[in-house]
């Protein structure tokens, strides 16, 4: 895995020496770690389905995830090596199980320390070797230096020309690659994390009621006015604010959408650290819970209703593609976090898990559907009704969009298709990379320009 990471990083480029390395990491925790679990062995291939997506796709927008999502399924593989499943990471199990994993995790030095150590014996077989050795290469490299300045031919022999920055930093990456696979195994060796139960403290029942109460309240307020702002009875209140209703209606998106993502955590939280000493606040705390998280999903709709007026008026980018998915996936989530909180499978604590795989099948579905090519899509339809088009925004996507790019003249105006054309065909129209940093986007983008430049 050492030598797979070295290929991976050396080139800079992430390509087919990444999901070597991936797919190293799990051969070894298969044969060297003895994962037997079904789940384990589930979330090995899942890993391998993310590292492949490495060399499939060019797009930094999914290059990180993927690589993250690999990572992550990797050391959860490996922690559920003996027991554990994903239904059962409860917050207080994420936290403990990060810890955990992550101590384990960077003993691979030690670990791999340790069954040298007991083979040490065996460099006494070759000490005299050694010493041979320091005794010949002095006379060698006087004679071989003499020799050299006697024959130009032989001397030609010992020019031998490193690099040696990039040895020491081949040297590095093979070390960092192998401590990595060694911190892998040593996770799946440890003893794997128990049930946590979470804070001994816990917040009284009042004091999460009142955190409760101002949040619905201002949650309450807040439709209050989309409703006044749809009537059109706000109109004044803009007026006097120098807002139209237009700019309005198409600003504030990214609030909202943290205001969505503070309230989950705000939930989340309370909901697990907040002790009931009775069925009935228990009972309040499930409703006001549940009145929060509906008005919350008015929030994330309103935002996602702005960020498509946006669009329509400015265009699409991967910012704006990659928050109207996160709008959709947040809500999902909450609605999770609704089911959780009401009570479903109370007997595991699979919300955790449950949010995480949601994650991960969106990222899959994403790697599928390649959202560069999407945003090429959405603009070329916008350009088609409005005669717009940022061409060059869409000149600075990766060699994921290049095909679509290409592909979208012959629905473009004259102009416009020009323009396209001019942006698109600034890449390089061959491909012969090294074998690891080879990537199947980057050679689809060269053949597409090779034809339709």
């Amino acid at each position: 895995m050492g030598v797979a990471a070295d290929q991976a990083l050396r080139d800079g480029t992430i390509g087919l020496g990444a999901s070597v390395t991936v797919a190293c990491a799990v051969v070894a925790l298969v044969l060297v770690g003895g994962l037997r679990r079904v789940e384990s062995r589930l979330l090995l291939a899942a890993a391998t389905v993310f590292g492949a997506w490495l060399t499939v796709r060019a797009s930094p927008w999914l290059l990180w995830p993927d690589a993250a999502a690999a990572l992550l399924l990797l050391g959860l593989a490996a922690s559920f090596s003996v027991k554990g499943s994903v239904v059962d990471i409860g917050l207080a199990e994420s936290v403990a199980g990060g810890v955990s994993a992550a101590l384990p995790g960077m003993a691979g030095a030690p670990f791999v320390a340790r069954p040298v150590a007991r083979t040490r014996w065996r460099l006494a077989a070759v000490a005299p070797v050694g010493r041979g050795l320091l005794i010949a290469i002095p006379i060698a490299a006087l004679i071989a230096g003499l020799l050299a300045s006697a024959d130009p031919i032989f001397a030609s022999f010992l020019r031998i020309n490193l690099d040696f920055s990039q040895v020491l930093l081949d040297l590095v990456y093979v070390v960092a690659g192998a401590l990595a696979a060694a911190g892998l195994l040593r996770l799946a060796a440890a003893a794997p994390i128990d049930r946590v139960d979470g804070p001994v403290w816990r917040l009284g029942t009042i004091e999460a009621l009142v955190v409760l109460v101002g949040l619905d309240t201002v949650f309450a307020a807040f439709a209050i006015a989309q409703a006044i702002a749809a009537s059109g009875t706000g109109a004044a209140t803009l007026s006097a604010a120098g807002v139209t209703y237009a700019d309005y209606a198409r600003s504030g998106f990214f609030q909202l959408l943290w205001v969505a993502g503070i309230t989950l955590v705000v939930l989340v939280v309370f909901s697990r650290i907040t002790g009931f000493a009775s069925r009935s606040g228990r009972l309040a705390f499930i409703v006001l819970a549940e009145v929060g998280i509906a008005l919350t999903l008015l929030v994330v709709a309103v935002a996602s209703t702005r960020l498509s007026l946006y669009e329509s008026a400015y265009g699409f980018t991967m910012l704006r593609l990659y928050s109207h998915i996160f709008a959709g996936w947040i809500a999902v989530v909450f609605v999770l976090l609704a089911a959780d909180i009401a009570g479903l499978w109370h007997q595991r604590r699979w919300f955790v898990g449950a949010t995480a795989l949601t994650a991960l099948g969106l990222l899959l579905a994403m790697n599928l559907a390649n959202p560069e090519a999407i945003v090429v899509g959405l603009n070329t339809d916008r350009a088609m009704a409005s005669h717009k088009l940022d061409a060059q925004y869409l000149g600075e996507l990766s060699n994921d969009a290049a095909a679509s790019l290409l592909a979208s003249q012959s629905r473009l105006e004259p102009a416009l298709a020009g323009n396209v054309h001019d942006v698109a065909c600034v890449g390089s129209r061959t491909y012969t990379p090294s074998p690891a940093a080879f990537n199947w986007a980057d050679a689809a983008a060269a053949q597409a320009r090779r034809t339709g430049c």
